[in-house]
């Protein structure tokens, strides 16, 4: 493997890791309005295009599910054409969880910041 491609590698790797670790605040930030769970999936892999290989179905639903059983979500289904559709919105709980997540990662932006600064120096 030559250089540029385990440099590629490397960088297909960390975009998949930063994909994983923001998937989950992400879900909680679009639920700020009902959504439906074909929606969700879409959005996340629109505002996540990087990741490869493309997030499946189930990673999306098996968080929604977690989301859902810590009381997080608030869940309705409504039949649409015949079939079931599972719309999903945060619950009051998920609403304060998802405060003190923005309130986290606006402390993690202010530390990544002041870091640069501190190396341009």
């Amino acid at each position: 493997m030559s250089a540029e491609e385990q440099f590629q590698e490397m960088l297909k790797k960390w975009r998949a890791q930063l994909s994983r670790g923001i998937l989950e605040l992400l879900i909680l930030v679009l639920l700020q309005k009902e959504r439906y769970g074909w929606d969700i999936l879409q959005l996340i892999r629109s505002l996540l295009p990087q990741t490869d290989p493309p997030l499946a179905d189930g990673t999306i639903y098996n968080i929604l599910t977690r989301l859902k059983e810590r009381s997080l979500v608030s869940v309705r289904n409504e039949i649409f054409d015949g079939r079931t559709r599972r719309y999903f919105q945060l619950s009051e709980k998920g609403e304060k969880f998802l405060e003190e997540m923005l309130k986290d990662w606006d402390q993690v932006a202010i530390s990544f910041n002041e870091a640069q600064e501190i190396s341009k120096d």
